[in-house]
């Protein structure tokens, strides 16, 4: 199978048409790629649509500020090419090479047909990154959007493409009364704990162990996809202090590349849990010392969090956990 389609509109028009596809064909497969997906809004009121006055104009908000920031322009996902574009993307960060598409265009058209935001960034004419949602149900019956797969281009990393999705997602929950965003993410991944727990507040809700599988099942060091699952309180800011007066032990440490644990965490006001720098790297070239780091943070965090700590990210670069009891 080809490569994943990447680049600007007109790119991927002549990578997907034919060439040998007579002027006509060509002029209405371009229609039908521009023309827009069927995407009914399952929050909206259609009646208070057509009734009711537009509201009055808004003061500028953090997304929108986040977006100039960035660079870029976050639009929702609206026709056939859209979706091409936004594939085209997931594909660059989380199947490349793999000859088969991370989300099949038909299932983001179903999502989309069940008015799902799915929010892509563009650089000029060309897709950058995107960030899927679902909207859902809390256990008690409020509404809130369960954030699927982010992805950035890698030649678009390091200027606030990611926190600027995450905040334009925010604020399409916000126009409809939801005040929850919900999602999971690698309970490994340092630069994603800082995102979520740090620059955007959320927070921690459990562990879960495996939640995704196993990573490469069939080799003799499989590893499980532990994730943490949080909660972003759109109304509110961060529950957890994470510069709090209590000294920290170091529940995890680092020594020569490898995890030291302290079993004594257990008994401080505050812990700390270190993660290695890199986790996708061990992964690949050295799996041993990838599960030694995962067995170890996994069970910390796993421990706290059953036993009611709360979990922030610290500025030193490691997980920071606060005892119930402090």
């Amino acid at each position: 199978m080809s490569e994943p389609v990447t680049g600007t509109l007109a790119e991927i028009v002549a990578d997907v048409l034919p060439t040998y596809a007579p002027e006509a064909v060509i002029t209405e497969l371009v229609e039908a790629a521009t023309r827009q997906v069927f995407a009914p809004d399952p929050l909206a009121d259609p009646v208070a649509a057509l009734t009711c006055p537009a509201p009055a104009p808004q003061p500028a908000d953090p997304a929108a500020a986040a977006v100039a920031r960035a660079g870029v322009d976050i639009r929702p996902v609206d026709t056939h090419l859209d979706v091409a574009a936004a594939v085209s993307v997931l594909d660059g960060v989380f199947a490349p090479g793999a000859g088969h598409h991370f989300y099949p265009p038909s299932l983001l058209r179903h999502l989309l047909a069940a008015g799902a935001p799915v929010l892509l960034a563009w650089d000029g004419e060309t897709p950058v990154g995107v960030v899927l949602g679902l909207v859902g149900w809390t256990a008690n019956g409020r509404p809130m959007v369960q954030s699927g797969p982010m992805a950035v281009l890698p030649t678009a990393r390091g200027r606030g493409v990611s926190i600027a999705l995450k905040l334009a997602q925010r604020a399409w929950a916000l126009e409809r009364g939801v005040t929850e965003i919900r999602w999971t993410f690698d309970a490994m991944a340092p630069v994603n704990a800082n995102l979520n727990l740090r620059r955007l507040g959320a927070t921690v809700e459990a562990f879960l162990p495996g939640y995704e599988g196993l990573r490469d099942a069939t080799s003799p060091t499989p590893l499980p996809y532990d994730r943490l699952l949080v909660a972003w309180h759109l109304a509110g800011t961060s529950a957890v202090p994470v510069d709090g007066d209590a000294e920290p032990v170091w529940a995890v440490a680092s020594a020569d590349g490898l995890p030291v644990l302290d079993p004594a965490w257990a008994l401080a006001p505050a812990a700390l849990v270190a993660l290695p720098a890199d986790i996708s790297t061990l992964r690949r070239d050295d799996p041993a010392t990838a599960s030694a780091w995962q067995h170890a943070v996994g069970g910390v965090l796993r421990e706290a969090l059953a036993s009611g700590w709360q979990a922030g990210w610290d500025p030193c670069g490691a997980y920071r956990l606060t005892s119930p009891t402090r």
